[in-house]
């Protein structure tokens, strides 16, 4: 699943950010990663054939000096997103749709669902758009655009009132 920052949301860690929901159970709580957010940088990673230069995202407020590379791929045959942390060497079909984040986002069980029914946070379905994230700097604008006409609203205010 997909998780957007409402505008409500106004936690710096997560404002107007997309995130995929890799993990979550009752019991363990719940894993994801921005999406959204590139800071400009890449980072090598090794390949059987040489190096390959990755572009480096925020994860998350979590853990924000740790490196994590995962693949993250729309399959189109079953509509679905493929997801996989990459822990050893890469290659084969993972090396299409590879991220590196620095850090991630995690909530303890229960506060995700808590902080969904207060509508801290909207829940899509994945679609390509958000899962290949072509234009991250723009993304969260598009999804607004499409989301119920209160988010809408809200999403067009600025920031601080005061500059309206």
């Amino acid at each position: 699943m997909m998780l957007v920052a409402s505008p409500l949301l106004r936690d710096p860690n997560f404002h107007r950010t997309i995130l995929f929901l890799s993990n979550h159970s009752r019991e363990d709580g719940a894993t994801a990663f921005v999406l959204n957010r590139p800071v400009g940088k890449t980072v090598e990673l090794p390949m059987p054939g040489g190096l390959v230069r990755a572009a480096l995202h925020y994860g998350g407020p979590v853990q924000p000096e740790s490196l994590i590379v995962a693949s993250l791929q729309w399959r189109a045959k079953n509509r679905m997103v493929a997801f996989r942390l990459i822990t050893d060497e890469i290659g084969g079909e993972w090396e299409d749709g590879l991220r590196v984040f620095a850090g991630y986002a995690g909530w303890s069980p229960g506060q995700l669902e808590r902080e969904i029914s207060e509508q801290s946070w909207l829940v899509l379905a994945p679609t390509p758009d958000l899962v290949e994230m072509r234009s991250p700097l723009t993304a969260w604008e598009r999804v607004m655009r499409a989301a119920p006409p209160v988010f809408r609203l809200m999403a067009a205010a600025p920031d601080d009132p005061s500059r309206n």
